[in-house]
């Protein structure tokens, strides 16, 4: 170690602005990458993180349709990890043409369409402190940069209302779901916590504005 840190060391004289991965030099590396999982808390490192995952068996071409894990799988992990405060890297391989399996294709494209809906509440956010980036097993949470606004997202669809016991919102405020164009019924009390009625139509599935998981935003008080 003593050598590797040396190295490191001369490393940074030579470009201060360098960026180490961690895997292989532990604590001299400057973010964290999961291979293969997600970190069951958002209290798994200080240092920045970012899964790799591979869609299929493995990082390198795969022939078989059936491996491929699915949209549904890469949305709620998205949300799972960027709930924690970290990155979600898909792994996909191409063949010896340099071809990408068509199923992966597909899959991305699905995620791209979600991500078009629901960015907001993934992209240039932050993890809620302490344990409040979950509720329960379904519900996850994101905020943004300046703790004004909550997004929340529902890895099940919650049926006629959802319930949230960890949020408070502004009196007043509009809150509105990814994709909806109308802003949602919603009444909190301080004891039963924030709870927003679903419309009528979004009870059919083909209604609603996406699929695999839905988000809203929340101003907060």
């Amino acid at each position: 170690m003593a050598e590797l840190r040396k190295t490191i060391l001369h490393l940074r004289e030579l470009q201060p602005n360098v960026m180490l991965r961690a895997r292989g030099i532990g604590n001299y590396g400057d973010y964290y990458t999961p291979e293969g999982f997600v970190p069951g808390d958002k209290s798994n490192t200080e240092t920045p993180w970012m899964v790799i995952y591979p869609l299929a068996s493995g990082f390198s071409f795969d022939p078989d349709d059936s491996h491929y894990k699915g949209a549904r799988w890469i949305v709620h992990n998205i949300v799972d990890t960027a709930a924690k405060g970290g990155n979600f890297q898909v792994g996909i391989g191409p063949d010896g043409a340099g071809r990408f399996h068509p199923v992966a294709i597909e899959q991305l494209q699905q995620v791209g369409a979600w991500l078009n809906v629901c960015g907001e509440g993934i992209y240039a956010t932050r993890p809620r402190q302490a344990a409040r980036w979950r509720e329960g097993e379904a519900i996850r949470f994101t905020r943004a940069k300046d703790n004004r606004r909550a997004y929340c997202f529902a890895l099940e669809w919650p049926g006629k209302s959802l319930t949230l016991r960890s949020v408070k919102p502004k009196p007043g405020s509009r809150i509105t779901m990814f994709g909806y164009p109308e802003p949602m019924k919603w009444s909190f009390d301080s004891a039963a916590g924030l709870k927003i009625d679903l419309p009528e139509t979004l009870q059919i599935e083909d209604r609603r504005p996406n699929e695999h998981a839905w988000g809203w935003a929340i101003q907060l008080a």
